[in-house]
């Protein structure tokens, strides 16, 4: 397997509005990464970006996702949305491959938040976990709820309290430190499904701790 990939996530020098529109000059200095497909590590069919910045109150994170034909059916919270299109964060913030932060965000902008424990290649999902103060926000470019539109496009942002990640060394996080992390896609298109990853789990699993990436704080 390829080596695990290392984001350097800045700290954001303003002031970020959770509206879906990246359009804040701090979002500049945020990395960009480019999703693969999660079991080949190949370039996929419908492009994927994604950035992070944090501060000492939220970890924040934006995906954008190039999709010709966006699709969504639930509006609720806590549901199963990822029978549907889908993205996802994983934050193990004290590193141990056992319990992990999941957040998930579809174009119609449902959100699952679970805490996850993974032990043997077993996990179970603590659904009546609440990420408290999560803040998410999403702008389609075409209509998620007809399939075979001329789609184009769709932005999630989020923004994570902090006070989530009650396993990390530091809160807030120190310049340096580390954490384990991934972040998907689930595209469903009308002739087949698409998975992508940042760092590709080698599967089609998500839940596949030993190949998160390194998710490093600087200042």
């Amino acid at each position: 397997m390829d080596p695990l990939p290392i984001y350097r996530c800045h700290r954001a020098l303003g002031t970020l509005t959770i509206d879906g529109v990246l359009d804040e000059p701090v979002w500049r200095d945020a990395e960009v990464v480019e999703l693969v497909v999660a079991d080949t590590g190949e370039p996929p069919r419908q492009a994927t970006q994604a950035r992070l910045l944090w501060d000492d109150e939220y970890l924040y994170a934006a995906f954008q996702c190039i999709d010709d034909d966006i699709w969504g059916i639930t509006t609720e919270r806590d549901q199963d949305i990822y029978n549907q299109e889908v993205v996802e964060l994983f934050l193990d913030a004290d590193c141990d491959g056992h319990g992990y932060v999941e957040i998930e965000v579809s174009p119609l902008n449902a959100v699952l938040d679970l805490f996850m424990l993974w032990r043997d290649d077993r996990q179970r999902g603590l659904w009546d976990w609440v990420s408290e103060g999560l803040q998410t926000a999403v702008v389609v470019d075409g209509d998620p709820t007809q399939r075979g539109t001329p789609d184009r496009a769709w932005t999630v942002e989020l923004a994570v309290p902090m006070s989530d990640f009650f396993t990390a060394p530091y809160l807030p996080p120190q310049s340096g430190d580390r954490w384990r992390m991934n972040l998907y896609r689930i595209d469903r298109g009308i002739e087949r499904d698409e998975y992508s990853a940042w760092s590709p789990p080698g599967r089609l699993n998500f839940h596949t701790p030993s190949r998160f990436g390194i998710l490093e704080f600087t200042e």
